[in-house]
């Protein structure tokens, strides 16, 4: 036993040797992997558990907290390991507005999710949180009051459609935000815009590497391809999600830093061109066409459903439009899958995301 250094030292010569003579074999430079990814279905090894985010929409205004996203987030709350409510905007001068409901907060814990609200803003109000130094700090320590007091476990900062000029504020609202967060232990994430084939008026202010040194996750908004006042198309061709997918991971650093949105919904575009689509459900979709007779059709090459009925367009997403993306989702493996929004989806799609992305334990 004495000679084991020794014996190590030969044996590590030996590979090393072995290792130089087999790169030397070959004519073709290996492979260049993802950042931090160590490929289909393997786990990297600082990779966190997986997550599933159900985005949780508030119950329409003078209804019960128990209507709304309420029902879904109940019933498959064991399929999921985090819940984010749509709860809190930020005014101009810097405080929250809220509608938090204290029986949806017990509800989600008693089921044992983790909470992570979103944090939006007032219309008008957030080219002042972004620019003014001053009434960025308020915002920011409101954010942390109310993360710290309540408790939750993190927070999803959810700024969409900001002009490209806010792209540096973002950036410097993000870098304020994230270590005064990290101090008492708290998640957060960003969301951001996709940017392949996505207008740069949408995605400019989201600098996906900046962001993403500032926060534990970028949540790419992986929806939305086609949108209310667009012509009708498919919410989320698979090759502009997986495109999408994949330039965020890269930009970001590895999977490791990014959440991956799925959407679970639709949109029903009418005859007029001047006037927006509505959003539909699943059970919606499913509705107008049993009740118009429409055959909904799968669009095999976008993977997705659609259907047209009296001069309207119909697209949403389905348990296999949906499997098309998890299946996406698995290839790259990122730290989680956040659905837009609990109440939307088929209920068949919880048993394939348990199958193709489990959450993992906490």
């Amino acid at each position: 036993m004495r000679n084991w250094k020794s014996v190590a030292v030969f044996l590590l010569l030996v590979f090393v040797f072995a290792a130089v003579m087999a790169g030397g074999c070959s004519t073709k430079p290996a492979p260049k992997p993802l950042p931090d990814n160590p490929g289909p279905g393997k786990q990297a090894a600082l990779m966190p558990s997986r997550m599933v985010i159900g985005y949780y929409e508030n119950p329409w205004p003078g209804t019960p907290d128990q209507t709304g996203s309420f029902p879904s987030m109940k019933a498959f709350a064991n399929h999921m390991s985090h819940v984010a409510p749509f709860w809190y905007k930020a005014a101009a001068d810097g405080t929250l507005e809220t509608r938090e409901s204290q029986l949806v907060y017990d509800t989600a814990r008693q089921a044992g999710l983790k909470i992570f609200p979103l944090i939006t803003y007032k219309t008008g109000a957030i080219d002042t949180i972004l620019s003014d130094p001053a009434i960025r700090t308020k915002t920011i320590n409101n954010i942390v009051k109310v993360v710290r007091e309540k408790p939750y476990d993190g927070v999803n900062i959810d700024f969409e459609l900001l002009k490209p000029e806010q792209k540096d504020n973002l950036i410097a609202f993000m870098a304020e935000l994230y270590p005064k967060l990290k101090a008492i232990n708290k998640t957060v994430i960003v969301s951001v815009f996709p940017k392949v084939d996505v207008h740069e008026s949408v995605h400019g202010a989201y600098d996906h590497g900046a962001l993403a040194k500032n926060a534990d996750f970028i949540q790419v908004m992986l929806y939305d391809r086609h949108w209310a006042t667009s012509e009708p198309g498919p919410i989320a061709p698979i090759d502009w999600y997986e495109k999408n997918l994949k330039y965020a991971i890269e930009q970001a650093g590895g999977p490791h830093k990014v959440i991956a949105g799925v959407g679970a919904y639709g949109y029903d575009w009418p005859p007029d061109k001047d006037r927006p689509a509505e959003t539909v459900k699943y059970v919606d979709a499913i509705v107008l066409a049993e009740k118009y007779g429409a055959k909904i059709l799968y669009d095999e090459t976008v993977q997705a459903p659609h259907f047209k009925y009296k001069g309207h367009e119909v697209w949403f997403e389905n348990d296999r439009s949906t499997a098309a993306k998890l299946d996406v989702v698995a290839k790259y493996n990122p730290a989680g899958i956040a659905i837009w929004r609990l109440g939307q989806e088929q209920p068949e799609i919880w048993p394939l995301i348990d199958k193709k992305f489990p959450k993992g334990q906490h």
